[in-house]
């Protein structure tokens, strides 16, 4: 056995599509159980290799925050193995292995019966696809940061991704970013030698770290938030649904005064008595060149009023903005939008047209927009990205925020806003971490009977 136990593990959490609809396994990673001890869990399905049986001392607790960088939002040192961890799940590990789990029954209660806010950690997640191992490991001290701290994998120095001077930042230099594992190893006398060292000196750095024992609150309110058929049917994510209601109370009439004001603070002078289409077709119609528009494509919000402003917003929750068309200039579907546009106001009726081209999009997924080049690699004119204008979801947030006292009674409403929420995060970590919070805490409620 190895008594130094000095490797080192580091655990990315709040990953993959298993905690989209439940609650991860990692959420108590983060908490004090209600003996007082910590137990960790580690992804992605609690378990280690043989091989790493009783070599592992400290665990870095880290979310994922840009490409080949993680948040360290825990550190755990000490670490002691748990019965039935360092065992295969075989390949069907969805189904449950009654010996790996009997082995964890029985460590559980000899700790007694290990709980958290009042209720059994074998009942907070009872219900799991897979729930052989509860608990992976057993920590002596549990500490949080003091500032920011992220490690970058094997990544340009002058990355503009990085994060400012303010906060802590380690570089490795041998060790790449894991693409297939949620878990990474690293010994000390392995060929990432000298990227132990430097996440070493991070552990043992006291002036980045303070001991905490935070237990779970059973009794925080969660009761502001009701769970709505957008939770239930998981939509939150879902461009063309966040698309359909955007258009549907953007119509509604008792919204119009609302939307006008939106439109106003961001620099759009617009008429309640606009019309929405969604989905509207940038087709030209009798169109001579077939370069200049060939495709056309489907615009996912169309806007216009009397005054002849016209807005054309394109929601991009998840998905590349640059999305390419199959014309000889390369043309995106910003472009063949704008083009579509230009070419109304080619029509004396529409001579006059005021357009206004917007980009809403998550704080977690803010566009570059591509420059273009026509086919011998002159940019065209103009560039989109000087012609639409970004509008983020937290932007639309904080408005309504300010506005939500007037729909109190509107359920659906409400709804719509808390979903936009969950797009305000500065990536999808953050969103998933708040969601897997509140699931935690509202499962523990349901287990106490609690409201």
């Amino acid at each position: 056995m190895n008594t130094k136990k000095n490797v080192i593990v580091l655990n990315r959490m709040y990953v993959g599509k298993y905690i989209f609809n439940n609650l991860g396994h990692e959420i108590i990673n983060m908490y004090a159980a209600d003996n007082g001890n910590h137990y960790l869990y580690l992804n992605a399905t609690g378990n280690f290799e043989r091989n790493h049986k009783d070599e592992i001392g400290t665990m870095l607790l880290t979310k994922s925050y840009k490409q080949n960088i993680v948040e360290v939002i825990g550190l755990a040192t000490g670490l002691k193995d748990v019965p039935g961890a360092e065992k295969s799940l075989g390949r069907n590990y969805k189904e449950k292995n009654n010996d790996i789990l009997q082995e964890q029954k029985n460590y559980i209660e000899n700790e007694g019966k290990i709980s958290y806010g009042g209720a059994s950690i074998l009942d907070i997640f009872n219900d799991a696809e897979q729930q052989s191992i509860f608990i992976t490991y057993k920590a002596e001290k549990f500490y949080k940061p003091k500032r920011r701290i992220f490690i970058a994998f094997c990544i340009d120095s002058d990355n503009k991704e990085l994060p400012n001077d303010s906060e802590h930042l380690v570089k490795l230099t041998q060790l790449n970013w894991a693409k297939t594992s949620l878990k990474q190893y690293l010994y000390p006398k392995d060929a990432t030698n000298e990227d132990y060292k430097t996440i070493e000196n991070l552990v043992k750095n006291s002036d980045l770290w303070k001991e905490d024992n935070t237990k779970v609150d059973s009794n925080v309110d969660i009761a502001k938030r009701e769970i709505s058929l957008i939770d239930i049917c998981q939509i939150q994510n879902d461009e063309n649904c966040f698309s359909n209601m955007l258009a549907y109370f953007m119509q509604q009439k008792q919204y119009r005064k609302l939307w006008t004001e939106f439109f106003k603070a961001i620099g759009i002078t617009l008429e309640e008595n606009y019309s929405v289409t969604r989905e509207k077709s940038a087709k030209i119609e009798n169109n001579d060149n077939q370069d200049y528009n060939p495709n056309g494509g489907r615009m996912d919000i169309f806007i216009s009023d009397n005054n002849k402003n016209v807005i054309v917003i394109e929601n991009k929750i998840k998905s590349d903005i640059n999305d390419i068309s199959t014309d000889k200039n390369n043309s995106t579907q910003l472009r063949r939008y704008y083009n579509y546009v230009n070419w109304l106001r080619s029509d004396e009726s529409y001579k006059d047209l005021n357009p206004h081209f917007l980009i809403l999009t998550p704080n977690y997924n803010i566009p570059e927009i591509e420059e273009e080049k026509d086919g011998n690699q002159k940019l065209l004119v103009p560039q989109m990205k000087d012609i639409y204008k970004i509008i983020t979801y937290n932007k639309l947030y904080d408005f309504l925020s300010a506005k939500m006292n007037e729909f109190n009674g509107d359920a659906n409403f409400k709804a719509f806003y808390e979903a936009i929420k969950r797009h305000t995060n500065q990536n999808v970590n953050a969103y998933l971490y708040n969601e897997m919070e509140e699931k935690f805490i509202r499962r523990i409620k349901e287990i106490n009977g609690q409201k």
